[in-house]
């Protein structure tokens, strides 16, 4: 979330001023300088906490609910909470709910087997 930005008059930098998540800083320098060819450089400078609104353990249970949640079909709207946990708990290595079967039409084994 952007919440300021103005040019320098008399040089050549321009600065944003902006409310990260942490979980999206990582790596965001390295991305950066890689998109700007190693022109721009980040500042990084924790600000506060928020709280998301979201409960990432919510599974609807009620046709009601279910209708609310989801679009059409029972295709339901990404929860940002949960998505902050998997993509943390992947990149720490813990485990993390996750189906194995991607595949219905024909069972699978994730493994090579030598």
């Amino acid at each position: 979330r952007i919440f300021a930005d103005d040019i320098k008059f008399g040089t050549n930098l321009y600065s944003i001023q902006a409310y990260l998540p942490v979980a999206g800083s990582f790596g965001f320098a390295d991305e950066l300088r890689k998109k700007t060819s190693g022109a721009a450089s980040p500042q990084l400078i924790f600000s506060h906490w928020e709280m998301l609104e979201e409960d990432p353990f919510y599974v609807p249970k009620t046709e009601e609910e279910i209708e609310d949640y989801s679009h059409g079909e029972y295709e339901a709207t990404p929860n940002l909470a949960k998505n902050l946990i998997v993509s943390v708990r992947k990149r720490k290595g813990i485990h993390k709910e996750e189906m194995l079967v991607k595949h219905a039409d024909k069972q699978r084994t994730l493994a090579r087997k030598k």
